[in-house]
């Protein structure tokens, strides 16, 4: 069905899931899935199939590798088929240059609409990641990058020069956690799209029968976010000579300990630090002021 254009809409994107799923959850069915969408392909008269396919092959690969007999057959495939036009020409560069993830882990969830929607114009997610300064950036964040991955890019792009002990977290309506960094960011965002279709189920079945009261709006993926801090202090008595670092750790302190009041501290320590955020925010005292 999902082949022939029998499914529209989110119909189609649950079956490109449910299909994605089976392979992460039963590693026997993994070069099936392969295997059924190459002899799908091949020979095929019907453009539109198999840009379908396409697109699922493309889905599979970022999100399971094949079995090691299985590879050396699939990338032949592949090669033979890169005298296609068009988007499908685009779809085997793809697949050409993501199949050989032989050593990677498979990713735990299957693609987010989100993904899916990307993988059609055949682009990846932009993600804005926040700053404790109140800044952001957006980075590209390619379905195989690690949260190890985008912590690098990030540093790369803010001028950062050392990565020692920092570290992206997932934000939420009534939570903050670290991701560890061997992590798909991929998965967190599946993840996210996950919980909130299950509010809003969940919201559907709770309506009120009266007829003045609105079911309060479910937390959405909207309402999630990525956050990049630090999260390992080793050297606590050293000032970094970076001065972005030195930046970013001023903007925690002030977060963790006057806006979140995270971190207890004593009056004394209280008042040094309202004198160096003073420092910050007014100069250095002049001797004529």
């Amino acid at each position: 069905k999902y082949a022939k254009g029998d499914l529209k809409g989110d119909a189609e994107i649950s079956a490109i899931q449910q299909i994605v799923q089976l392979g992460l959850d039963r590693e026997e069915l993994r070069d099936e899935i392969y295997v059924q969408c190459v002899r799908q392909l091949t020979g095929n008269p019907n453009q539109e199939q198999i840009e379908r396919l396409w697109l699922l092959l493309c889905l599979v690969v970022v999100a399971f590798p094949t079995g090691k007999t299985f590879f050396k057959y699939f990338v032949s495939f592949l090669q033979t088929n890169l005298t296609a036009s068009g988007k499908s020409l685009q779809y085997v560069q793809w697949c050409m240059d993501n199949s050989n993830r032989a050593q990677a882990a498979p990713r735990k969830l299957p693609p987010s609409s989100v993904e899916i929607a990307a993988m059609k114009r055949l682009g990846t997610i932009v993600c804005r990641f926040f700053f404790l300064d109140g800044r952001t950036k957006a980075i590209d964040v390619h379905p195989c990058d690690t949260a190890q991955d985008s912590v690098s890019k990030l540093a790369d792009k803010i001028g950062l020069q050392s990565l020692d002990g920092w570290a992206l977290f997932e934000s939420g309506p009534n939570r903050e956690s670290h991701i560890q960094g061997h992590h798909y960011l991929y998965d967190i965002i599946s993840s996210w799209e996950i919980e909130q279709n299950l509010a809003t189920k969940t919201s559907q079945t709770k309506v009120s029968p009266a007829k003045n009261l609105t079911p309060k709006r479910p937390a959405g993926a909207s309402d999630n976010r990525f956050i990049f801090k630090k999260r390992l202090f080793r050297n606590t008595r050293e000032i970094p000579g970076d001065p972005v670092e030195v930046s970013l750790l001023f903007a925690q302190a002030v977060h963790s300990v006057v806006r979140c009041d995270d971190l207890p501290v004593s009056e004394k320590v209280a008042l040094q630090l309202a004198g160096l955020q003073a420092q910050v925010a007014l100069g250095e005292p002049q001797p004529d002021r």
